[in-house]
């Protein structure tokens, strides 16, 4: 449809209907860690992760729109989200090294909700010009409040460090090989694809020149 693109919404009802598969599937396939507890901490940690993309759709709804926008995306954002989707649905699907109530399940799951939130906080500063394309729109400025202060891209931080308390929560081999050598190349061929659109932007070399992409004073 003319002015329309529904992929980000097309992927987000991908990846909840996997959600969903996966999670009823699991408990049958996967020991039972968690017996002792009156709820399993994977319910939460999956229902935290559904809050989250509910959170994120009105995104992908927007995006939907496309009038009045120059796309420049190169497929950065099937990439993207493929990757992203793997990560926690391989983490769902694959028995966890973990065979007990561990460290690693504290230190995932706040690693997961700490990105989240700086992840969320970064959208919310950013406000109409956030999008999970790669566009421009008119009246389109650089924004340097919130945490974008300190570094270029703290929405795809949050997205790491989310996804690495995934990988550490739900810790097996696949999902980190998912995470390390997929989800991260993804985000930095992302961050590239952007900063190739963000640099025609006038005022945006000014404020890449203050600031690192990712890790302050690191890159």
């Amino acid at each position: 449809m003319k002015g329309k693109d529904f992929t980000p919404l097309i992927m987000w009802f991908c990846l909840l209907a996997g959600i969903v598969a996966l999670s009823f599937t699991r408990s049958g396939r996967m020991p039972g860690i968690w017996n002792e507890y009156p709820l399993s901490p994977d319910t939460i940690f999956i229902g935290l992760y559904v809050v989250w993309m509910l959170v994120e759709s009105r995104v992908s709804g927007k995006d939907v729109n496309t009038g009045g926008k120059t796309r420049s995306d190169s497929a950065s954002c099937q990439v993207y989200g493929t990757a992203q989707a793997l990560t926690f649905l391989t983490a769902l699907w694959f028995p966890p090294v973990w065979r007990g109530p561990n460290p690693a399940h504290f230190l995932g799951i706040t690693f997961f909700v700490l990105g989240v939130c700086y992840r969320l906080w970064a959208v919310r500063t950013l406000g109409r010009f956030y999008s999970h394309r790669v566009q421009t729109m008119e009246g389109h400025r650089i924004v340097d409040s919130g945490p974008y202060r300190r570094t270029r891209h703290p929405a795809y931080a949050g997205m790491i460090l989310a996804n690495a308390g995934i990988t550490l929560y739900f810790f097996n081999r696949v999902t980190l090989c998912v995470f390390l050598f997929m989800l991260v190349p993804a985000i930095l061929f992302r961050i590239a694809i952007e900063e190739r659109t963000l640099f025609q932007i006038r005022e945006y070399s000014e404020f890449a020149k203050k600031r690192k992409r990712l890790i302050p004073k690191v890159w």
